[in-house]
């Protein structure tokens, strides 16, 4: 993200997060991103639209009710040049009218925008978003419309503000079946705001930035005399779209989502600094062993003794305690020497974890006092799974450290307060992750700190 709507240069964070936000990580993602949303406060909603003035005048309604204020100001743009209202009132249509000093020309193109407050919970975050759809637009001539990537002849360019969007490679077969398009358009655009795709018969998929906005396309199409240029000015649409400028810097950080982003950055590390994979949940790994070798060591973790662990060795299954010996979780020992060449096959996946009571585990929290069940969310699960064999080898100590809960109810959901942080109690102790519960500022430098050193060690050498 070039920029956010609510990071300014005035922030005392600013250069950090701008930093941050421009690091691109080996799988082509940012390395810090936003929340989409698109719920918005009454009074506040987020506005775009395009009006041609007519002739004298000064009075534009618009399609929704707005409130200006100093947080949440409103622009008016004529032929993309900014200008001065004079006012903005309520209208008997329930929604607001704007009143210009003066009228423009007949014709200009009169813009207003405003990017709203969106309406946040009790942690600064936004509420969770309604379903969102990406604009789009059928071509005038959708039926005759061709296009070859290959032949110079199919030119096909979209521009929006004056600037040209990239059309996405998507291969035909994918636009095969029409119900999926949503996810296809979700696959390819995401939320790059530079991007479109086009289905073969016509069908134009914008960003989420550019609902109703007036865009340019050029494309061609096969006419009965042969291929001819067509320039057609459009606006996609879209009942509902997902916004993802705001990176919501007061919002609270969960331990799910502050461990998630120093996986990522964890496996960054290892692409740039090894020629090895990540170690994570899924071990599957192949050694071609040397003339008399026994030990075998992994580039990942398993349940050492817990005979869990798969091992071949030339596509022959060899069986715990018998071919060899669970020596710990990195490492494998054969009772006797393989030959030179031997393919020796390992594999084992995580599902559950052997550290913590809540994660692979369906798991709800309970607030005291108003009896609210919060079920635990499980997006992050994958990323502790892959990250919590991972120590200071210096000390023994563990990347990911959890929390020992010991207060639980009748249903054995942990007891919590209203900031999502558990309580003490009497019950047996259990270690759990706690995804959902929130990160203290001497929490999140611990952390930083040993990931620091953890890293250190790793990647000295």
């Amino acid at each position: 993200m070039k920029k956010w709507v609510d990071v300014n240069e005035g922030d005392w964070f600013y250069q950090e997060i701008m930093e941050a936000s421009r690091i691109e990580l080996e799988d082509g993602k940012p390395f810090v991103s936003g929340i989409p949303y698109n719920a918005f406060k009454a009074g506040a909603p987020y506005i775009y639209e395009e009006h041609i003035a007519t002739e004298g005048q000064k009075v534009f309604s618009l399609s929704q009710k707005i409130v200006p204020t100093i947080d949440n100001p409103l622009y008016v743009f004529i032929d993309g040049v900014q200008t001065v209202y004079e006012k903005v009132e309520d209208n008997a249509s329930g929604t607001s009218d704007v009143t210009l000093y003066g009228a423009p020309r007949a014709g200009a193109v009169v813009s207003f925008t405003s990017w709203g407050i969106p309406e946040t919970d009790k942690f600064g975050k936004p509420t969770p978003p309604y379903t969102g759809y990406y604009p789009k637009y059928t071509l005038s001539r959708a039926s005759n419309y061709v296009y070859d990537k290959f032949n110079r002849y199919y030119q096909e360019y979209v521009y929006v503000f004056g600037r040209y969007l990239r059309r996405a490679p998507v291969p035909d077969e994918e636009w095969s079946d029409p119900s999926i398009w949503e996810q296809v358009v979700q696959k390819y655009i995401g939320y790059d705001t530079d991007i479109y795709c086009i289905t073969p018969t016509g069908t134009v998929y914008m960003p989420y930035n550019f609902n109703n906005v007036t865009c340019t396309i050029v494309y061609t199409t096969q006419e009965p005399w042969g291929l001819k240029q067509n320039t057609e000015q459009f606006k996609p649409t879209s009942p509902m779209v997902y916004y993802n400028n705001r990176f919501f810097p007061n919002a609270y950080i969960t331990r799910a989502e502050a461990y998630v982003l120093i996986n990522r950055l964890r496996k960054t590390f290892y692409s740039r600094f090894t020629d090895l994979e990540p170690p994570g949940s899924r071990l599957e790994q192949t050694i071609v062993a040397y003339e008399g070798q026994t030990v075998f060591r992994l580039n990942g973790t398993y349940p050492a003794g817990k005979e869990k662990l798969l091992v071949k060795v030339n596509g022959v299954n060899k069986e715990a305690g018998v071919d060899y010996q669970e020596t710990d979780a990195h490492t494998v020992t054969f009772n006797t020497g393989l030959h030179e060449g031997d393919q020796v096959y390992f594999f084992y996946e995580k599902t559950v974890s052997t550290r913590f009571a809540d994660v692979g585990v369906p798991t709800s929290m309970v607030i005291l006092g108003t009896g609210e069940v919060i079920k635990e969310t499980d997006w992050w699960t994958q990323d502790i799974l892959a990250m919590e064999d991972e120590v200071i080898r210096s000390t023994g100590q563990p990347l990911i450290s959890g929390i020992l809960c010991s207060y639980f109810d009748a249903n054995g959901n942990v007891v919590v307060d209203d900031m999502y942080n558990p309580l003490e109690g009497t019950s047996q102790p259990k270690l759990m992750f706690m995804p959902d519960s929130l990160l203290t500022r001497a929490e999140a430098v611990t952390f930083l700190n040993r990931f620091r050193k953890w890293a250190l060690e790793r990647f000295k050498y």
